[in-house]
C-alpha cells in the first residue's frame, strides 16, 4: 500500500464504525451490470451505454493497461473533455490497480510537466485534438523531456501512429474476456486509488490522494440527504475534473442511477440535455448556474424533471440562489469543500430558504469542522474564525509527499482550510471568504466575497471580483473588476450608487472600477485573483484613472 497519513488503526475504526464500506467503486458498477444489464448507465449526448456495456468497456481497458506493462499503484493521467469516458476510466483504473488522476482539459504543457514530475506517470489518456488544440502534439513534446511517458491512449474516432486507440480496445466484441488477471490487481475500497489536483492558486498544484471508501462516503451523503434512487438522472454540467461532479461519480453508481455528461457547457445545450434526459440532479458551479438563469426563457425548455440544482466549487451568491429558484424552479443545494480536504458540508433541501441561500449548511458523514481564532482559541457564538476540518471522507494526504502531508495535517487529523467562517444559531456554517484575501483598509477588514455578492445583484453585472489595491495612506483600498452582461457601459458612479442603495458600509464601497471582457480563471469556478492584483498594481504604477 502507498504511504499516507491514514494508519491501520484509523482505517480499522472507519470500517468498524460503518463509515467506510468494503464495497469498491468498481464493485458497484459490476453489481448493476449483473442486476440490470440493459439499464441505462451513462450518456454524453453522443453515446449511451448500459451497465453491461460499461462492465465490458472497463474490463477491456483495465486488461489493456495491464497488458501495456503498467504496474500496480502507478498513475494514469486523464485529460479529456466532459465525456462519458471519464467515469469509466476511473472504474477501469480501480480494476487494474492504477491511480486515476483527472486533469482539466485546458491545462497545457507547463502544467502537464508538473504533473509528470510529481507523479512519475508513464501513461496519459487524451483526445487526439479538441477545439483546435492538438493534444497528441503536446504529448510528443512531453515525451522529449519525460522518457518514462511511454503510453498515449487516445479517446475518440481518430488516432495516430505511436498511440493506442481506446475505442478499438473497448468496442463491442464477441470474444470472451478473461478477467482473471484483474483479481490480484483490483484496489480494495480502503486503498489509495484516486488523485485530485488542486488548482494551484497558491503555487504549483498539489495532488490529494483518496481512497474509494472516502469518496463513496461523500457520495452516500448525497444519496441520503437528497433521497436519490435508481430513477434519478444525475448530470455533470460543469466541465470541472473533480469536485462539482462528485455525486455523478460516487453517488449514482451506489443506487444505479443514470449519469449524463454535458460538453461543452453552453446554456442552451444544458437546457436541451436536461429536457432530453429528464435530469433530476444538476451538478454545476455558480458561474454555470448564473448563465442558465440569464439565458432562461420560460416555456422554451421543459425543466420540470429537475429536483435539485447542486452548486459546488465556488461561493454561491444568495441573490443568485434566490433567482435560480424563482426562474428555473427546483431547489438549490449549496455546498462547501476543498480538493485537498474532502470534508462533506452542504445544505439540505428541507432547510428554510434563508439557510440554503446564506449558509453552506452543516458538516455531514462524520465530518468535523471547527473555527479557530488568531490566538488559537475556538471561536464562540457570533465570532469569526478560520476553518479547520477532519473526518472519514477526507483526503489521505498529498500523493507521495509525506513531508508536506505532515506539515499540513495535524497529528490528530485537522487540516487548516484558509477560509473564514461563523456558525449561525442552528449550527449552519456561514462563509466570509479566504483569510489571505481580506482587504485591510485603514485597519478595517473587508471581505471581497461580501462586495462581490452585492455587485452580482446589479442587473448589468455578469461576473465580479474584488481585490485590494495598494494605497499610501489607507494601506489598501477596494478595486472591483466586473464583466458586463451586455455591451451597455457600466458607469463607476452608477455602481457606487447601487452599492449605497443596498446599505453597504461606506468603507466597503470600491474606489476603483475595472470593466473587463472576462475574468482570469484558475479553473472553471475559481478566479485568479493574483492576476487581477498584479494588473491593478501595474495600472497604479502607470497612473491609470478610474475605470477602463
Amino acid at each position: 500500500m502507498l504511504p499516507t497519513r491514514l494508519n491501520a488503526e484509523l482505517v480499522g475504526e472507519y470500517l468498524s464504525r460503518g463509515l467506510w464500506d468494503k464495497t469498491s467503486l468498481s464493485a458497484y458498477w459490476d453489481r448493476h451490470a449483473s442486476l440490470d444489464p440493459h439499464g441505462a448507465a451513462v450518456s454524453d449526448g453522443h453515446r449511451n451505454l448500459s451497465w453491461s456495456e460499461c462492465k465490458a468497456w472497463t474490463d477491456r481497458f483495465a486488461l489493456a493497461m495491464i497488458g501495456a506493462g503498467l504496474e500496480r499503484d502507478e498513475v494514469l493521467l486523464v485529460q479529456l473533455p466532459n465525456w462519458l469516458d471519464l467515469p469509466l476510466i476511473r472504474v477501469a483504473c480501480e480494476k487494474a490497480g492504477l491511480l486515476s488522476l483527472p486533469l482539466a482539459r485546458t491545462l497545457r504543457q507547463n502544467e502537464l510537466e508538473c504533473c509528470l514530475r510529481s507523479t512519475g506517470a508513464r501513461a496519459l489518456v487524451i483526445p487526439c485534438a479538441y477545439r483546435a488544440f492538438d493534444y497528441i502534439a503536446m504529448a510528443e513534446e512531453l515525451k522529449k523531456n519525460f522518457s518514462q511517458l511511454g503510453h498515449i491512449f487516445v479517446v475518440g474516432k481518430e488516432s495516430r501512429p505511436g498511440t493506442v486507440s481506446v475505442e478499438e480496445i473497448c468496442r463491442d466484441s464477441l470474444d470472451e474476456i478473461d478477467t482473471r488477471p484483474l483479481a490480484s490487481r483490483r484496489f480494495q475500497s480502503h486503498e489509495t486509488s484516486l488523485i485530485n489536483a488542486t488548482t494551484g492558486s497558491s503555487g504549483p498544484p498539489k495532488f490529494a490522494a483518496y481512497t474509494a471508501a472516502a469518496r463513496l462516503l461523500y457520495g452516500k451523503s448525497y444519496v441520503e440527504i437528497l433521497s436519490l434512487t435508481r430513477d434519478d438522472v444525475l448530470a455533470a454540467l460543469s466541465p470541472a475534473a473533480g469536485g462539482p461532479n462528485i455525486p455523478v461519480y460516487f453517488a449514482a453508481p451506489q443506487v444505479g442511477a443514470k449519469s449524463v455528461f454535458l460538453e461543452p457547457f453552453e446554456a442552451d445545450a444544458a437546457f436541451k440535455l436536461i429536457e432530453k434526459e429528464k435530469v433530476t440532479l444538476a451538478c454545476l458551479g455558480p458561474a454555470q448556474l448564473a448563465l442558465l438563469v440569464r439565458h432562461f426563457r420560460g416555456g422554451r425548455y421543459d425543466l420540470s424533471s429537475v429536483r435539485f440544482w447542486l452548486s459546488v466549487g465556488a461561493p454561491l451568491a444568495p441573490d443568485l440562489a434566490r433567482e435560480t429558484e424563482a426562474r428555473l424552479g427546483a431547489t438549490v443545494v449549496n455546498t462547501y469543500g476543498a480538493v485537498d480536504w474532502g470534508g462533506v458540508v452542504f445544505t439540505s433541501p428541507t432547510d428554510p430558504p434563508e439557510v440554503r441561500y446564506g449558509t453552506v449548511g452543516k458538516p455531514r458523514a462524520g465530518t468535523e469542522v471547527r473555527l479557530v481564532k488568531e490566538n488559537g482559541e475556538l471561536a464562540g457564538a457570533g465570532e469569526i474564525g478560520e476553518l479547520q476540518g477532519r473526518g472519514p471522507s477526507c483526503s489521505s494526504g498529498y500523493f507521495q509527499d509525506i513531508a508536506r502531508t505532515r506539515t499540513a495535517w495535524s497529528a490528530d487529523g485537522w487540516l487548516r482550510l484558509g477560509d473564514l467562517g461563523q456558525w449561525d444559531a442552528s449550527g449552519n456554517l456561514m462563509l466570509f471568504g479566504r483569510k489571505d484575501e481580506i482587504i485591510i483598509r485603514g485597519g478595517q477588514n473587508i471581505q471581497p466575497s461580501e462586495i462581490e455578492n452585492h455587485l452580482l445583484a446589479h442587473p448589468q453585472v455578469k461576473q465580479a471580483a474584488v481585490v485590494a489595491m495598494p494605497d499610501p495612506v489607507m494601506g489598501e483600498k477596494v478595486c472591483a473588476y466586473v464583466v458586463p452582461r451586455t455591451s451597455d457601459a457600466i458607469d463607476f458612479e452608477e455602481i457606487v450608487s447601487f452599492l449605497r442603495s443596498r446599505k453597504l458600509a461606506v468603507y466597503k464601497i470600491p474606489e476603483r472600477l475595472e470593466v473587463v471582457p472576462a475574468l482570469p480563471m484558475i479553473s472553471d469556478t475559481k478566479v485568479d485573483r493574483k492576476v487581477l492584483a498584479a494588473d491593478i498594481d501595474e495600472k497604479l504604477r502607470q497612473g491609470g484613472g478610474i475605470g477602463e
